[in-house]
């Protein structure tokens, strides 16, 4: 029987800004779970994995929910734009954010990453959607953006590291890119058939997945990653990661913007995953906290409050 009416209605008080606030820390601790893995392994490997694991999850949830494990009844055309929403955001953005992560660690590349809602609102000028950003929508884009230059700006002094370091820069540029044509394709998609969010994220999650292992066909590259992500230390860690960041992460995202009374709230409090990864990285990375980083950090947050709840 199914039993998706019962999460239509907040279970208490706030309970949408909680799931916002504790989806983005998941994604945080899971962003520190992927940086510490070791042996290293590929940022394909570890997103096949996650790929893997959060799809199964997905799948068995909308099953819970809804007694059918796939949404059923999907137009094709919104079906289309959600597929092609899962490659861009799943398997490609995902890859470069990995690959991002292993380069300049968990800290600077979300920071960076938090370019996207500025790419987002630009997108959302263009047809079909012809949004129109308003003098504070401008202002908190600038201060986004003002603050990952800021951070960019502080790259390290060792000239052997620059051209790791302007790699993991340029990977986090192109997630976000991805990003942002990810979420605009599938907000296309949710304006053309409304669907739950559970639902969509499942469609996304399986084409997602199904991109990544058409992407590592040629040359058996999807085997290798495989090899690489199932020796024991790392799976159990890279499906831990994937369990609470992904799936409880993607969820508690859907379910803060379902619940929330204000929608401006929740994807601020979505957006605090630098913020939290800043006591993080230095507790179980040791990475080291820098004034610059700290104000980059404030800076960006402090846009997409702007951008969000003012505009």
């Amino acid at each position: 029987m199914a039993i998706a009416p019962v999460l239509a209605v907040a279970p208490f008080p706030y309970a949408g800004e909680v799931a916002a606030a504790l989806s983005a820390l998941l994604w945080a601790s899971s962003g520190v779970v992927f940086a510490r893995i070791h042996p290293p392994v590929s940022a394909f490997a570890i997103n096949l994995g996650k790929n893997v694991t959060s799809c199964v999850c997905f799948v068995l949830l909308v099953w819970i929910l809804t007694g059918a494990p796939l949404p059923v009844g999907l137009p094709r055309e919104p079906l289309l734009w959600f597929i092609a929403s899962g490659v861009l955001g799943l398997a490609i953005c995902d890859t470069f954010l990995m690959r991002s992560l292993l380069a300049i660690g968990p800290q600077r590349m979300s920071l960076i990453f938090t370019m996207y809602p500025v790419i987002v609102a630009i997108g959302a000028i263009l047809p079909p959607f012809r949004e129109h950003p308003g003098t504070f929508a401008w202002a908190g884009m600038g201060l986004c953006l003002g603050g990952i230059v800021l951070a960019v700006l502080e790259e390290p002094k060792d000239a052997r590291h620059r051209t790791h370091y302007a790699r993991g820069v340029r990977d986090a540029v192109i997630a976000a890119l991805c990003q942002a044509a990810a979420i605009l394709t599938a907000r296309h998609g949710l304006n053309l058939a409304d669907i739950p969010g559970e639902e969509g994220a499942a469609v996304r999650m399986i084409a997602g997945t199904l991109g990544l292992v058409v992407i590592g066909l040629p040359a058996m590259r999807v085997v290798t990653w495989s090899k690489e992500v199932i020796q024991r230390h790392v799976g159990f860690r890279v499906a831990g990661a994937a369990f609470f960041g992904t799936f409880l992460g993607i969820w508690l995202n859907q379910l803060g913007l379902k619940w929330a009374e204000h929608t401006g709230v929740a994807t601020v409090l979505n957006s605090l995953m630098p913020v939290y990864l800043i006591p993080l990285s230095a507790l179980f990375l040791g990475a080291r906290i820098t004034r610059r980083g700290l104000t980059a950090t404030m800076v960006t947050i402090a846009g997409v409050v702007v951008m969000t709840l003012l505009s």
